[in-house]
């Protein structure tokens, strides 16, 4: 048994160099590539806002506030404080600015000046540390008042302050797990959604607001609640207000697909104006009340265009197309409701401010943050194979550039997390892992598939894995490694499977259900003992997974049996580094602590590595880079090694860097 927090030292490890070369692989000479350094230099656009006269745009970028005209120009930094910027939102007068910052909410003049703390609210009463704090800031219509979410009862609630922060108030009852507020037209009411274990997949709710007082008036009234969905947690995907203040749109799943819906404020039968076999998304109506904006994957299921519909349902038109697939988001109207501002990514181009004018055919680019560096990305394919029950899964293929026809590379897949999650045409921007195009250019075969849970599919293929984890979604993946080798792409002695989250606890079913498939295998905050998880998660993550498993522990032993990879761990042949935040909320360190434990029980090959002060996943740029360092020179080892480099050390060669603690039990 090995403490958390034994430091690695002198380690039997390999003596490899960083960074990775392409020394061995059958790939043509090319231009220069991409650097890990590379991987940190993108600085893109984050949440933006339109002031109210829609001459001005507020962006969050590189942890401040810029100010830019809203026809485009040069960016002037309003904010120079600590800690990044979140939930921008314009006073009605256009003067100030409310955003979350540091846990809490701040207000700073439009014109400059020092921002002004309206909100403090300590560490939390239990929970998700991740959402203790306060955030998404909104603004009453008569600019007295800020509604905001917070986690300071432990579980997420809605709040008002008073723009000089003297006076603040909950609004939602202390147990109702409220998030998504947004204010009436009129400001005397205010609209949200929330969830909890008998109404799992949502209700809508309305609740009175007196503006004088600052305080809600009587109990919250539930204007709709959701069929339980098993697999995909919230079927209700925010809420937003018609002009006139009768209407509320909203985003169900009523159809078996995500689709926007019309439910009067007064309550009913939601109205469906959306239908077909494809997600929609952030409907946002504009201010002459005639049309809605959205987001669909529509025209592919792993991308997302900008659409217009008639606020009353009809044909939907298509506003933007590019010629490279992507991903649009935050649609945002002008207050004339003649064009349209959004954000916009692609595999080659980082999130970017875009606007559309609707009698434009093209969009305009207000903002231009791809680092000239990335100007070698790729644009990946989209690809399909049959798994083991016939079922068809899609999935990314990245490959290196002047690949030789014929040759075998070593290949990774990259197991995304959720299992909601969806791997799409983004721009890969560093989440903990090797960057898919970073790889791809070193001369490595990257597949990222979406296996069975994932969004983006519909309902139906959500909830394939409900009562079945560690089950069709492993043959998924193990089918997406074998239709890499049965194409000539993956050298089959040389594949690697890595994954974060629930990619990670996938790693752990991959490894024990095909353990002669993969040669290195990096697993990162992933579960290992699904019954230990929903003791030690938060409130929350227990609740979800226990529906998604179809009960407690006691109440389905067989299905959690089933998804205990400690109790295969002497199938494993794969060597496998285990990484984790040692503050990690969402999957406690347990279960890396255990997984390790029972590796050196079973005299396997691991190296285990730890994090300090990390929650889920790395978000320390010092600790990331580390991480990756170390995941290269395992993958290098594994399944790309090299022979003959030259060293005149007298020690032994250990993984780079010193930030994580670490036990390396190599066998």
């Amino acid at each position: 048994m090995y403490p958390l927090r034994r430091l690695c030292h002198n380690l039997a490890c390999f003596a490899l160099l960083l960074p990775l070369a392409t020394g061995g692989l059958a790939v043509a000479e090319e231009s220069p590539r991409l650097t890990l350094q590379d991987l940190f230099s993108a600085d893109p656009i984050g949440d933006s806002a339109l002031s109210p006269d829609g001459k001005t745009i507020a962006l969050a970028r590189a942890g401040q506030i810029q100010l830019m005209p809203s026809e485009g120009g040069w960016p002037v930094t309003l904010t120079s404080t600590a800690g990044a910027k979140s939930g921008l939102a314009w006073s009605p007068d256009g003067k100030s600015i409310a955003y979350a910052s540091q846990g809490g909410i701040f207000v700073v003049s439009a014109s400059g000046g020092a921002p002004h703390r309206l909100t403090t609210p300590g560490t939390g009463a239990g929970g998700d540390p991740r959402q203790s704090g306060d955030r998404s800031p909104e603004w009453s219509p008569s600019g007295h008042w800020i509604l905001f979410a917070s986690g300071r009862r432990g579980t997420a609630s809605l709040m008002v302050v008073s723009v000089d922060g003297s006076e603040t108030t909950f609004i939602t009852p202390p147990h109702d797990e409220a998030q998504s507020g947004q204010w009436s037209p009129s400001g005397d009411e205010i609209v949200y959604t929330s969830n909890g274990k008998e109404y799992f997949s949502g209700r809508i709710n309305l609740i009175k607001f007196d503006p004088k007082a600052g305080q809600p008036v009587g109990a919250p009234v539930v204007l709709y609640t959701s069929p339980i969905d098993r697999g995909g947690g919230w079927s209700i995907r925010g809420v937003t207000w018609s002009p006139d203040g009768k209407t509320i749109a909203t985003v169900l799943q009523n159809s078996g697909w995500n689709h926007i819906y019309l439910l009067p404020k007064t309550g009913g039968a939601p109205k469906q104006i959306t239908d077909g076999s494809f997600e929609d998304e952030n409907p946002a109506f504009s201010p002459d009340g005639k049309s809605i904006a959205f987001i669909s994957n529509r025209d592919l299921l792993e991308a997302t265009n900008l659409w217009v519909i008639p606020a009353q349902g009809g044909t939907a038109k298509l506003v933007t197309k590019f010629d490279v697939p992507g991903m649009s988001a935050r649609p945002q109207w002008a207050p004339d409701s003649k064009s349209i501002y959004f954000n916009h990514q692609s595999p080659i181009e980082s999130p970017d401010l875009l606007v559309q004018d609707l009698s434009a055919s093209t969009p305009k680019y207000l903002t231009h943050t791809t680092p000239t560096n990335f100007s070698s990305a790729q644009v990946p394919q989209r690809v399909t194979w049959k798994s083991k029950d016939g079922k068809e899964i899609a999935g990314l293929l990245y490959t290196p550039p002047n690949m030789k026809p014929g040759t075998k590379l070593p290949t990774i897949l990259f197991i995304h997390g959720g299992p909601e999650g969806q791997d799409n045409f983004d721009f890969d921007r560093d989440a903990g892992w090797p960057q898919y195009q970073y790889l791809a250019q070193a001369g490595y075969i990257v597949l990222r598939p979406n296996y069975r849970g994932s969004s983006g599919y519909g309902e139906a293929f959500r909830n394939l894995n409900v009562e079945d984890s560690n089950g069709g979604e492993t043959d998924d993946v193990a089918a997406g490694a074998q239709y890499l080798i049965d194409r000539g792409l993956a050298d089959p002695k040389r594949i690697a499977i890595c994954g974060l989250s629930h990619g990670g606890t996938m790693v752990g079913y991959a490894i024990t259900r095909y353990p002669d498939l993969f040669a290195a295998a990096i697993q990162m905050a992933g579960v290992v003992d699904r019954e230990m998880f929903v003791y030690r998660t938060n409130p929350h993550s227990a609740v979800r997974w226990m529906m998604k498993m179809g009960g407690t522990p006691t109440e389905k032993p067989e299905v959690y049996a089933k998804a205990n990879v400690l109790l295969s761990v002497d199938k494993i042949k794969t060597p496998l580094m285990i990484i984790h935040g040692e503050n990690d909320p969402q999957v406690p360190p347990g279960e890396a602590a255990a997984f390790a434990r029972a590796l050196h029980a079973n005299h396997k090959t691991y190296f285990y590595f730890t994090y300090p002060n990390e929650l889920h996943g790395l978000s320390n740029p010092a600790h990331r880079l580390d991480a990756m360092q170390k995941e290269l020179v395992f993958l290098e080892r594994y399944i790309n090694p090299k022979y003959g480099t030259v060293t005149t050390s007298p020690d032994e060669v250990a993984f780079p860097g010193t930030a994580a603690n670490a036990h390396v039990e190599p066998k």
